[in-house]
């Protein structure tokens, strides 16, 4: 009685994964491309593209239990048949055809509820613990901590439950990232070249999880897989054969493999392995046939469509799929949470990243202040240096340079003067450069989970501006705290704050055009050669160079303008008298200076604190705006890459 039970139980929940001439094409990549392949169509004045077929005329069907086998040469489609049957191909793709799961069409959304995929590479920040990464996925996905332990011993990883991802083998990497897609218990699971970069081992360890994961019905998993050893496939319970130019060879379970390559004229080889033999048939070389083999070439392609057409069928027929199973699992779906609490999540999850690479961030540092002048430190090393580290070394060459220098004659007003404003343009240059490598370097990260619906793009964007924000503040206090008291400002603790305070507003503005530059360019590279000219133009309107008197409002773009006149206000402001007769070498066509309202005049800066408020309301709403353009960029930039 219990055995009948289990075997209504599997039935019944049963999944059937069909797909129906599937054709997936592509835009040519390039002019070059276009005219060297010919790829234009359509009469004269009227000629578009030509697309590229990358998939043609797919059909299949996988059910529970079956474990699947994508194979074929390089360049034969396999990832795109995969990408195609799990939607999860998007940018400018085309893709034509029908998906359904037990009998029922689905959404690219409905098909990532019920479904899991597992990208070829492991992607996932490497300063986390087994545990720590799998809890953060668990709490983005709105699971237990019970359902994290049962599949950590599922798969067999609580020896390295508390060890960094870094550290780990790449079998164990394979099994992590497995583990963050069972999670919701899908259904179907998809994994892209799961054997990549493994040894015999580790892939044959691989494949019997996954072999167990089917057991019993419980799933179906797709695997795309190129050139395994024999041990590997003998763990696949059918294989999808695909030729150059992305069409099916063979589609059937791997025990009928003998007799169908017997039915047109291939006979297996009884030693060796198997998958060498498919990979020889299926080759670019082995797929022509001369004139005189014409109909021969026909009827083995007949042969083939048949053999699919009756696997398939065998499969929609073998037992009775439930729609109600489907339709009530999308219904109390219940895997995301709120915004506000992925927001939390991510906060949590970046600060106990930052906190892991303190030492690599004073080691980088260290290089950084040794090597730069013999160029010997890489790009990626300098930005993570401006990204992470304050700059306060560059405040001390600033400090020495100027130690002791008071405005006590006519003269020391230009030595003031130029200390203020090379005090702000490192600040905020150090500040708007360290962002630059932010979203270039996490963008594989970005591309997968908002692919997977763990959390919206908007969500983690602003996570990341909020994590900047204090940074912002205490890498400004920092850098102005030791050239202040290095320099000897006559001025008070108060005028300090005041002078960190702008220049942190500023520093904050610089973070946003930083950001903006970065989404614009999508590199690293081409946002740092934009900035130079960018940057150049914005410390022009910074008052020290040009008389900002020509430039009424185009000095409001300018984060330079904002942090050197703050600055200069708190400064000069207070003092009441400068001496005219301070030095014997002032000659009579000098212009004295005689207080410090006087030198802001001659500066073309503000000459009262009530003017700096519109310079705060015109930054804040400069902050945001510019935030929010870099925001739809860097989602038009993730829209077009695609999620994988």
């Amino acid at each position: 009685m219990s055995k009948t039970t289990a075997e209504s139980s599997t039935l019944s929940g049963a999944v059937l994964l069909e797909w129906k001439n599937l054709t997936v094409s592509v835009q040519p990549s390039s002019d070059r491309q276009l005219a060297s392949a010919n790829q234009w169509h359509g009469r004269p004045g009227h000629q578009k593209k030509k697309e590229i077929t990358l998939l043609r005329n797919a059909n299949g069907a996988v059910r529970s239990e079956n474990l699947v086998a994508i194979m074929g040469p390089s360049g034969a489609g396999k990832t795109t048949l995969l990408a195609a049957i799990s939607m999860r191909i998007t940018g400018s793709t085309t893709v034509h055809g029908k998906v359904l799961i037990n009998g029922l069409y689905v959404t690219r959304t409905q098909m990532k509820q019920l479904t899991g995929f597992v990208p070829q590479y492991e992607i996932a920040l490497q300063t986390l613990t087994v545990a720590e990464h799998l809890t953060f996925v668990a709490r983005l996905k709105n699971v237990g901590y019970v359902t994290v332990l049962r599949i950590v011993n599922e798969l067999g990883l609580q020896g390295c439950w508390d060890t960094r991802i870094a550290r780990l083998s790449g079998g164990e990497r394979k099994k992590v990232n497995l583990a963050g897609e069972l999670l919701t218990e899908p259904d179907i699971l998809f994994c892209d070249e799961p054997t990549t970069g493994l040894d015999s081992f580790n892939a044959a360890s691989v494949m019997k999880t996954l072999q167990c994961l089917c057991a019993n019905g419980r799933r179906a998993v797709i695997c795309t897989i190129h050139d395994p050893p024999s041990q590997v496939f003998q763990c696949f319970s059918d294989v999808i054969l695909m030729q150059d130019g992305g069409t099916v060879f063979y589609q059937g379970p791997t025990a009928d493999r003998v007799d169908f390559f017997n039915s047109i004229g291939k006979q297996l080889p009884t030693s060796g392995n198997p998958a060498d033999f498919y990979f020889q048939l299926v080759s670019p070389d082995a797929s022509t046939f001369a004139a005189s083999q014409a109909e021969e070439a026909i009827h083995r392609y007949e042969v083939v469509r048949k053999a699919c057409r009756e696997n398939i069928a065998r499969k929609c027929l073998m037992t009775r799929y439930h729609q109600a199973k489907i339709i009530q699992k999308l219904a109390n779906n219940k895997h995301r949470v709120c915004r506000a609490k992925q927001l939390l999540i991510l906060l949590h999850r970046t600060a106990l990243d930052s906190f892991r690479n303190v030492r690599e961030y004073l080691t980088v540092t260290a290089i950084f202040l040794v090597s730069i002048p013999q160029q010997t430190v890489s790009l990626p090393q300098v930005m993570n240096y401006c990204s992470t580290f304050p700059p306060q070394f560059t405040s001390v060459v600033i400090a020495a340079l100027y130690y002791e220098v008071r405005p006590a004659t006519q003269t020391s007003i230009q030595d003031i003067r130029g200390a203020l404003f090379l005090m702000i343009s490192e600040l905020v240059y150090t500040i708007s450069y360290g962002v630059f490598y932010t979203f270039p370097s996490e963008m594989p990260l970005i591309r997968r989970e908002v692919g997977e619906k763990s959390y919206n793009l908007s969500v983690y964007y602003v996570h990341k501006v909020l994590y900047s924000v204090p940074r912002a503040f205490f890498e400004s206090f920092l850098f102005i705290g030791v050239v202040y008291a290095f320099v000897g400002f006559t001025t008070d603790i108060v005028t300090y704050c005041c002078m960190s305070l702008v220049s942190s507003g500023a520093s904050i503005l610089a973070m946003a055009y930083g950001y903006l530059l970065s989404c614009t360019t999508g590199t690293m590279n081409m946002a740092i050669e934009t900035s130079n000219i960018v940057f150049l133009a914005f410390m022009l309107l910074g008052g020290l160079y040009l008389n900002l008197r020509a430039f009424p409002l185009l000095k409001y773009l300018s984060f330079f303008f904002f942090a050197s006149e703050g600055v200069s206000v708190y400064y000069w402001l207070p003092m009441e008298s400068i001496p005219c007769n301070g030095t014997s070498n002032v000659n009579e066509t000098t212009t004295c200076l005689a207080n410090g309202k006087a030198v802001l005049e001659d500066a073309g800066y503000a000459t009262s604190y009530e003017a700096l408020h519109l310079n705060y309301l015109i930054m804040a709403i400069e902050i945001v705006l510019v935030h929010l353009l870099a925001y739809l960029l860097l989602r038009k930039f993730v829209r077009k890459a695609g999620f994988y």
